[in-house]
């Protein structure tokens, strides 16, 4: 092997040893951070009861004759945490029982009458006991069992799935219920009397004696629509994210204006 050849070697290896520590040595500088995310779903709860100790909060009434007349007051209260967008009502008939075979179901419920439909929103800033019937109109309970609304309840309760009993909401601003507010609802019904008698003397209605129905009132509190936490809002850390169905929230279609928001205040926040 000659000189010339061994220098080259050497050279080589010189090299390859410089370009391992050059490698070693690269990006001597680091740094981490961790973003802590966390998703909680909220609660939507309707909690019913009645407004009167001394009353029961439903009609479970025997023996009644035409002329009769009852009435029930209860509230509805949004024990949950998300707000309530609608509390729609209602009314279904089962188990009608005729002994003498004579009348239908549909018979014996358009015999009853709602004297009284109220809806209390009442704030101490705002009175609001608003009349779910128009002026004037008769509404059975085979109307509400049928959903036979037209021309007989006021435009602001009408809804295709039933009556809202939360259109005007807390301080009239949005409609349903936010987190701890509360309405209360009165149903007056009368047993009509009828003084028609047939060819024979006798009363039209005496055909109704000894009928009984079990008569439901279902609710159903829907959720307001989804929105997105506005991202100029000034986050409070207890709060987690403001609390976005009640509080800081643009539900869907709405665009947040800073300049009339404040603090992230939107529609579906009112002020007590």
């Amino acid at each position: 092997m000659t000189i010339k050849k061994k220098l080259g070697l050497g050279v080589a290896s010189a090299a390859l040893g410089l370009s391992l520590i050059g490698g070693g040595t690269f990006a001597a500088f680091n740094d981490t951070a961790t973003i802590n995310n966390h998703f909680a779903s909220g609660t939507l709860d309707l909690n019913v009861e009645k407004k009167d100790t001394n009353m029961p909060i439903n009609f479970d009434i025997s023996n009644m004759k035409p002329g009769d007349s009852v009435e029930r007051e209860f509230k509805l209260n949004n024990s949950g945490s998300l707000a309530i967008k609608e509390i729609l009502l209602n009314a279904t008939a089962h188990n009608f029982n005729d002994p003498k075979k004579k009348v239908s179901k549909e018979d014996f419920l358009s015999q009853f009458k709602i004297s009284l439909f109220l809806v209390d929103q009442s704030t101490d800033q705002d009175p609001n006991k608003d009349s779910i019937l128009k002026d004037g109109v008769e509404m059975t309970l085979n109307d509400l069992v049928n959903k036979n609304f037209n021309g007989k309840i006021r435009d602001k309760f009408k809804n295709e799935n039933g009556i809202n009993l939360a259109p005007v909401g807390v301080g009239r601003h949005t409609p349903g219920l936010i987190s701890g507010a509360s309405n209360s609802v009165v149903i007056g019904i009368e047993f009509i009397n009828d003084l028609e008698k047939d060819s024979n003397g006798k009363f039209v209605q005496n055909k109704f004696m000894n009928n009984e129905i079990e008569f439901f009132f279902d609710l159903e509190a829907t959720q307001r629509d989804g929105g997105r936490a506005d991202k100029k809002l000034k986050i409070n850390r207890d709060e987690q994210n403001g609390k976005i169905n009640n509080g800081n929230q643009v539900e869907s279609g709405q665009v947040p204006n800073p300049k009339t928001d404040g603090k992230g205040k939107h529609d579906n926040q009112v002020d007590q």
